[in-house]
C-alpha cells in the first residue's frame, strides 16, 4: 500500500512511516497542499494522512480537491493535536473517515488505518459517480457530461463548478463554496475566474426553457441550478455545437 502523509514536520513523518512499517506500506512525505495535488496527477495512494497542525492550511484545501475530484477519494485520516478544537468538528464535516489525537501508538494507527479501508472497499466503483439533472448527464468519474446524450467538452475547473451545481439543484452555492471547492482559494482572489467559468458553462450547457434547467446569478447569495418541474415546458434540445474546451 501507499500512503500520502501531508505533514511539513519531518518527525511526524518518521513516527507516522514507523508505526506503518510493519505492514509493509510505502509511506510519501508532502510539505505543501500544491506538492501533493501536482503527484496525484500520476501517482495513486491507498491512504491520505493530513497533520492536524496543517489542517487549516493545506488540509481544508486538499479536502477541497477530494471533494470534486473521484480520483482522489482515498480513506483519509487526520492525526495529531488540532490548533483549534473545532477543527476537529470541521474535519470530519469535510469528510475525513477518522481522527487520531494526541499520541497514538502503532496498534492504534494499523487499526484505524484497516477500519478505514474496510469501510472503503465495499463501496461501488461508481456509487455517487453521476448525476442526471433533465437532459444532463455527468460523471465524475470520467469528468464527463453529456446534453440529451451528446457529450459536452468542459475543462477540468469547469467541470468541477458544474459538478458542485448540479450535485445540488435548487440550492444556492455562494462564490466562497465555489472558490474554495475548485480553486481552493479565497473568492476574493478568484471572483474574476469564477464569473468567465459561469459564463462558459451558460454557454456550453445552453441553459433556458430549451432544456429545463436554467443557471441564475442571485444577488448577494451567489448561484442557483433552476430545474423546471417535469411537464411545464420542452425538455429537448438541438445538438450543442461542438465547443472547445
Amino acid at each position: 500500500m501507499k500512503f500520502a502523509i501531508l505533514t511539513s514536520n519531518p518527525s511526524s513523518f518518521t513516527y507516522v512511516a514507523s508505526c506503518l512499517s510493519s505492514q509493509g506500506a510505502e509511506c510519501v512525505r508532502f510539505d505543501d497542499a500544491l506538492a501533493l495535488l501536482r503527484a496525484r496527477r500520476t501517482e495513486t495512494f491507498d491512504v491520505l494522512m493530513i497533520d492536524a497542525q496543517h489542517y487549516r492550511t493545506a488540509g481544508q484545501l486538499v479536502l477541497s480537491w477530494r471533494e470534486c475530484n473521484a480520483d482522489m477519494r482515498w480513506p483519509t485520516l487526520v492525526f495529531g493535536q488540532f490548533a483549534d478544537r473545532g477543527d476537529m468538528a470541521s474535519a470530519f464535516d469535510a469528510g475525513v473517515d477518522d481522527v487520531l489525537t494526541g499520541h497514538f501508538t502503532a496498534e492504534e494507527l494499523q487499526a484505524r488505518v484497516q477500519r478505514a479501508l474496510r469501510r472503503a472497499a465495499p463501496v461501488r466503483p461508481n456509487a455517487g459517480m453521476h448525476v442526471v439533472v433533465g437532459p444532463y448527464r455527468l460523471c465524475r468519474l470520467t469528468r464527463t457530461a453529456t446534453l440529451n446524450g451528446i457529450p459536452i467538452r468542459m475543462t477540468a475547473r469547469e467541470f468541477a463548478t458544474a459538478w458542485l451545481l448540479f450535485s445540488s439543484p435548487g440550492s444556492f452555492l455562494s462564490r466562497q463554496q465555489i472558490a474554495s471547492a475548485v480553486w481552493g482559494a479565497d473568492a476574493s482572489i478568484v471572483e474574476r475566474s469564477i464569473e468567465q467559468h459561469i459564463y462558459k458553462l451558460r454557454k456550453k450547457l445552453q441553459f433556458g426553457p430549451e432544456t429545463g434547467v436554467e443557471l441564475k446569478t442571485v444577488y448577494a447569495r451567489g448561484y442557483q441550478l433552476a430545474v423546471q418541474a417535469a411537464g411545464n415546458g420542452p425538455a429537448a434540445a438541438p445538438p450543442p455545437p461542438s465547443l472547445a474546451a
